[in-house]
Formats: structure tokens, sequence, C-alpha cells
């Protein structure tokens, strides 16, 4: 309900990445409307403990860093990288490199072709042709791919100052990842962990 959305305050075509993954009460029969202005509320009312100033944002912007932590909350596992794979991806953003983020590949194979969620990618699904494809498409996809708790939502307020422009699951017990900040050493790493495997 594109009237909804904008009482609402919602610059996308959906409310993807603006219902707040928190715990909610609301008793039997609560109004769909209902539920989505309070996940939608709360949303804002996290934001707003992030960085008070937000609000002078233009709408397209915090779109924008709505979109850029969705991607960081499918990516991320150990709460203390989220700042890091921000810099990561505003780097390259800078530098026009492609965002290559595997997680909107998969979302494109779930999502968009009703696949079942991979647990892993191979060169054919990088190839898959989606806005959402951000090996084949630069820049941010088209709209969010998940609902940003508060940790992704920090990460872009506040990133992290760094060159890096890699990043790669190292340890996937733990899902700590190592940060590169150029393809050499990128696949140095890789191959460090290939050889671990």
């Amino acid at each position: 309900d594109p009237l909804l959305l904008a009482t609402l305050g919602i610059r996308g075509d959906s409310a993807e990445g603006y219902l707040f993954p928190d715990t909610y009460l609301f008793p039997k029969g609560y109004p769909a409307e209902k539920v989505l202005q309070l996940m939608v509320e709360r949303f804002f009312e996290v934001v707003a403990d992030i960085d008070s100033d937000f609000g002078l944002m233009e709408a397209d912007q915090l779109h924008e860093k709505v979109i850029l932590a969705s991607v960081i909350e499918r990516e991320y596992v150990v709460e203390d990288e989220a700042s890091l794979m921000a810099s990561v991806f505003y780097n390259r953003l800078v530098l026009d490199m492609k965002l290559q983020s595997c997680a909107t590949v998969a979302y494109a194979l779930s999502e968009e072709m009703g696949q079942e969620h991979p647990d892993s990618l191979t060169l054919r699904d990088l190839e898959v042709e989606s806005l959402y494809n951000t090996y084949l498409h630069e820049g941010l996809p088209p709209g969010p791919i998940a609902n940003p708790g508060a940790t992704a939502l920090r990460s872009v307020f506040f990133p992290a100052e760094t060159d890096f422009l890699f990043f790669l699951l190292k340890d996937p017990a733990t899902g700590a990842h190592e940060f590169t900040v150029n393809y050499d050493e990128h696949l140095y790493a890789k191959n460090l962990y290939l050889k671990k495997r």
C-alpha cells in the first residue's frame, strides 16, 4: 500500500528492511496493518537511538543505508565485524567496484527465483541475471534483502575507517572473516583457508 508506506516514512515500494527484528507481543487477531506499523515505529526508534541526527537525512539517503545494512545483516556473524564489512562496502562504492556480496545472490536465488536458500554458491550462481546480483551489477541492490537489526544498522551509520576492500570467511565454526586491502592479499588468505580445509 503506497499510501501506508508513505505515511510510515518508507521510501521503498515495500516495508522490507524497515520491519525491525524484535520480540513483539500482540493480542490474537491484532490487525496486520497495526503489526506492520508497530514494527516500523520500532525501526525508527532504534535508528534514532543510533544516530539522533538521522532525521536530517533525505529519505533516499536513509533508504540506501537500510539497503546496505540489510546486506551486512546477511553477511556478518561476529558482531565486531559488522562495521568492518560496512567499511569494505563503502570503500568499494567510492571506487565504483562491485560489492560482490554472496548474500545478494542468495537473495536473488531464493526470493526472486523461488529456489531453496543455498548453503553455498557456485560460480554458475554468481552469473544469475538479477538486479540483486552484486557480482554482475555495480552499486547497491535495488532494495533491502533483509530486515537489519541494531548491529547492522549501527555499522552503516558508523563504519570502521579502514582501507579494506575484501573479506573472506576464515572460520566457519565461529563465522570469523579475514579482511584484506588488495586482491593479492585476498587470494593469499583464500589459499590459506583452502589449505586448512
